[in-house]
């Protein structure tokens, strides 16, 4: 009897130890900025023609003769880059970029920005591009990136106006500023943000990661997502309690536009749905029929950019 106890007993020691394991590797890929990362979209390459080429060409020529490199500061110490392209406007156009992407991949949002006639602020979050950091947080941290350009487009321009615009990871962290207390006046480096368009933004990181978790590896049904969190908390002082948009919409006073794409193949289309409902501010919603992630604007552009002007327009 004394044996089978023993065995039982280590037994479950050895599954707990696996799984902890398992939880600190998810986190190192996933949250730790490396050269491999858990869940990456594999893109479908396919050759361009001579005129898309073209038209690449010009606005990345653009961008070079345009762009300002500007640098701030995040509330937590971490020297921060983007690309500043001024278009004689106050109206400023943050662009908030997904996972492992960057400003600077961001060209075709500014320059459909800056064509509507606004200044555009293409950020580099922290760990992307040249900005400082060494973690990811899929939004939780990122919001103070957005909201320190906020402080500095009050600091340095006057009587502006601003609208957050982000994709993907860049929606998570726009969409958490939304309950920053923006447009209180106790909070006047805040209160000129006008409006806030997300594409491709989840609910919340435990709905997201299980139902990763379930297409990648068939295992969701194990802890392996809550004890990530707890690993987490433990090396990164945060969890994944703390990133959950859903709470934040519902506590917004920003108007927001909600996009995605009903085909997206790694945020589901239901989870836009849920963040609508959940918004407790004025709001609109648009689905893109055949859309994928962060390239639903490729399927009908045109209904894309004439949403998104008109809701600007609503508000500045």
């Amino acid at each position: 009897m004394i044996i089978v106890l023993y065995v039982i007993l280590s037994v479950i020691i050895i599954t707990a130890l696996i799984l902890i394991i398992i939880a600190n590797h998810f986190v190192n890929k996933l949250l730790i900025k490396t050269n491999k990362k858990l869940f990456e979209r594999k893109e479908k390459t396919k050759e361009e023609d001579e005129e898309k080429k073209l038209i690449k060409e010009k606005r990345k020529i653009w961008f070079e003769e345009n762009q300002k490199d500007v640098y701030t500061v995040s509330s937590d110490n971490l020297k921060l880059h983007a690309h500043l392209i001024n278009n004689n406007s106050n109206v400023y156009i943050i662009i908030v970029h997904p996972y492992e992407g960057r400003g600077s991949y961001m060209k075709y949002f500014m320059e459909k920005f800056y064509n509507m006639g606004f200044n555009v602020l293409a950020i580099d979050l922290r760990s992307h591009g040249e900005s400082e950091g060494k973690i990811y947080s899929l939004g939780y941290l990122e919001r103070l990136d957005v909201l320190a350009w906020i402080k500095y487009i009050n600091n340095n321009y006057n009587n502006a106006k601003i609208i957050l615009y982000g994709i993907s990871m860049g929606a998570n962290a726009v969409m958490m500023c939304s309950c920053e207390n923006l447009n209180e006046d106790s909070n006047k480096d805040l209160n000129n943000v006008k409006a806030i368009i997300e594409d491709a933004g989840f609910t919340n990181a435990y709905e997201q990661l299980k139902e990763r978790l379930d297409i990648a590896y068939k295992f969701s049904f194990l802890p392996i997502v809550e004890l990530t969190s707890i690993m987490a908390k433990i090396r990164l002082r945060f969890s994944f309690d703390d990133i959950n948009v859903q709470k934040s919409v519902s506590k917004s006073k920003v108007p927001i536009l909600f996009i995605h794409g009903d085909k997206d193949e790694l945020v589901n289309c239901d989870m836009v749905h849920k963040l609508y409902n959940s918004c407790s501010s004025e709001k609109e919603k648009l689905i893109i029929k055949n859309g994928g992630h962060i390239s639903a604007v490729m399927k009908n552009e045109s209904l894309y950019w004439n949403t998104i002007n008109n809701f600007i327009n609503k508000y500045i």
